[in-house]
This record gives structure tokens, sequence and C-alpha cells, in this order.
């Protein structure tokens, strides 16, 4: 079928979408609240695309996409139950004239969420607390 005068909507951003709420009905189906409003705060997140899913039956997992340039995209399914996350790259025009996607990186997160701090900039938690317990006594 050819995409001759078609937009990049129609032509890249409707396979992906396709493809994201196929992928969402494996991942997350009738395993608890939908956290899609988290994406909201996402810096660069478009807004969250995924399937409905029936009534009464959500499925907790967040998906977006973002443009890495050409005809590529980013497809990011974030799933809220389990903690993890999963990146592929959706590649509807590759080299070989077929379309691909390549699960680019996934990560249970649930760990990290326990750090109190890494790789920041100053000032570090400790001080932070320091500082606001010390303030905290001086004004009793």
């Amino acid at each position: 079928m050819p995409w001759r005068g078609a937009s990049g909507v129609a032509r890249y951003g409707v396979p992906g979408l396709l493809l994201g709420a196929a992928l969402m009905g494996g991942f997350g189906s009738g395993r608890g609240p939908s956290a899609q409003a988290q994406s909201d705060s996402l810096p660069g997140a478009e807004r969250p695309r995924g399937a409905a899913a029936p009534a009464g039956e959500p499925t907790g997992t967040i998906a977006f996409t973002s443009s890495v340039g050409g005809s590529a995209q980013l497809l990011y399914l974030i799933d809220t139950r389990s903690r993890a996350f999963a990146i592929y790259r959706v590649d509807p025009a590759n080299a070989s004239g077929k379309g691909s996607v390549r699960l680019e990186a996934t990560r249970q997160y649930q760990w990290d969420l326990k750090l109190e701090e890494y790789n920041n900039q100053p000032p570090e938690v400790r001080a932070v607390m320091s500082q606001i317990r010390t303030l905290g006594q001086s004004t009793r």
C-alpha cells in the first residue's frame, strides 16, 4: 500500500500506536489501577497512547512514544504494578525496507526507588536533612 502524500502521523504514528496497543495487551491487562496520569510529569513525554481496557479492568501500564530522528520512534512501556519498564525502537522504514521493532532496554526499577540518592548534584540529601533539622530545632 503506497503512503505517498500521507502525513507523518498517519504514516508513522498510527503503526506505532497499533504496536503499542498490541504490546500493552500482553504487559498489563487487569493488573491494577491505571497510572497514565503519571506520564504527564515525564519530561519530553508525549501524551500517553494506549488501548482502552474494558470497563473495570485497568492495565497499570503507561505507554508513550518519542521521536529520535527520521522515521524512528522510541516506544516506552512502564508497568507500574511490577515496577518495570521497557524501551523499544520502532522504525517503519529501516534499511531493509521492512519495518522493525527492536528492544533497546528493560529494567526493574523497584530497587532504584529504594536508594536515598544516587549520582546527584550538591546539595546532598543528608546535607539538606541536617539543615532542616537544625532550623527546626532553632525555632522552638
